[in-house]
């Protein structure tokens, strides 16, 4: 009897310990949980960060889907530990009269600069073209914020003229400055 309490005893012990080392693993595969996978080379990290910083529409809108992803802790984006952190328009107004909006157009701009200089550096973010290409997005960007127009405008067609050729002018005076600057 003695013996099989404490066989029994064993296998309890056996089972605990098996559990234990386990829930780890369990919690790893959890609806939710994000898996670790291989890490990202510098090749690949540069090629996905040049695809959502390029100077056309298609690009903007793959960010804006990465920024999602992000927001979401999805590991298809994570998975980059990209930088996301932003101050929008730095020392200069997000938002315009007229209801125009510049902070998306910032925030991939400051995305696109802390992730290029982290990875290559300053000197090779400007000499390889990619600061020029970064900053022409940025107006791109800011032009798209322009062309602005809610659905009930309220404003007559003469004042909503007038107030994106302002916005048009204000974001070409942010573009002059991170072009000069930058």
């Amino acid at each position: 009897m003695t013996k099989l309490r404490t066989t029994l005893s064993a296998i309890a012990l056996s089972g605990a310990v098996l559990a234990v080392g386990a829930a780890p693993a369990l919690a790893d595969s959890a609806p939710g949980a994000t898996s670790v996978t291989a890490s990202v080379t510098k090749a690949q990290k540069l090629s996905k960060l040049k695809n959502l910083t390029e100077d056309s529409n298609a690009s903007t809108g793959r960010w804006l889907d990465a920024m999602n992803q992000h927001m979401a802790h999805k590991q298809a984006i994570e998975k980059y530990k990209f930088n996301w952190k932003t101050d929008y328009c730095t020392h200069s107004r997000d938002t315009l009269p007229g209801g125009y909006d510049f902070k998306m157009a910032c925030w991939r701009h400051d995305f696109a600069y802390r992730n290029y200089k982290g990875l290559i550096g300053n000197y090779y973010f400007k000499k390889n073209g990619h600061k020029k290409r970064v900053d022409k997005a940025l107006l791109r960007d800011l032009y798209s914020a322009c062309d602005y127009k809610p659905w009930a405008d309220p404003l007559p067609a003469s004042e909503r003229k007038r107030l994106r050729a302002a916005c048009r002018k204000t974001a070409k005076t942010y573009y002059n400055a991170v072009s000069a600057a930058g």
